[in-house]
């Protein structure tokens, strides 16, 4: 019988493919990850004539706040947090911290309503009183509320129920927005934070 290194042929070739098999199943998971995401901002970039994603804005008071997406749609400015919590999410504007149950686990988040306010009026600052400037905590489609939640607090496919999809076209809404748009664009840095 024939080895190498000491053990038989047959059982490298078990070896090789349990690896084959293990990294196929990690790069199919990866793939599958990746896609979901993309599926998710492309939504999110629907309702949105620009976008800025991850970025820092200054404060006015010296400091930096971090915003996950603010989009320009036809309604204004809108500042959102994105949460991919898979399971039940109970949910309230007065609860310090936010409870779900997720398949394999039950974990807590501070509640991020506060932070979305601080964005919005981030936004605010710059917008003046020219532009509406919204937030909203979106949820991705895994996730549930069995109790009901906060009204700034969506589903991903309510997004588009709240801010219509629109034609990334010059003129419109996007034109009558541009000199707050741009100023903020001016301000905003990339996140270095941020993955």
């Amino acid at each position: 019988m024939k080895t190498l290194l000491g053990l038989p042929l047959w059982l490298w070739v078990i070896f090789a493919l349990a690896l084959i098999g293990t990294a196929g199943y990690f790069i199919r998971e990866k793939v599958r990850q990746v896609r979901a995401r993309r599926a998710i901002d492309n939504v999110i970039s629907s309702v949105a004539f620009d976008e800025l994603r991850n970025v820092l804005l200054p404060t006015g008071t010296g400091d930096q706040i971090h915003i996950n997406y603010l989009l320009l749609t036809q309604n204004g400015l809108l500042a959102l947090d994105l949460f991919d919590a898979h399971g039940m999410i109970f949910a309230a504007e007065k609860m310090e911290q936010w409870s779900i149950f997720g398949p394999k686990r039950h974990f807590m988040i501070t509640n991020p309503l506060p932070m979305l306010y601080d964005r919005v009026a981030v936004v605010r600052q710059f917008a003046g009183d020219d532009v509406p400037v919204e937030g909203r905590i979106v949820f991705s489609m895994r996730g549930e509320f069995p109790k009901g939640r906060p009204g700034t607090v969506i589903r991903l496919d309510e997004l588009q129920d709240q801010f219509p999809a629109v034609e990334r076209a010059a003129g419109g809404a996007a034109a009558a927005f541009a000199d707050v748009w741009e100023r903020i664009k001016l301000a905003a840095q990339p996140n270095p934070l941020s993955s």
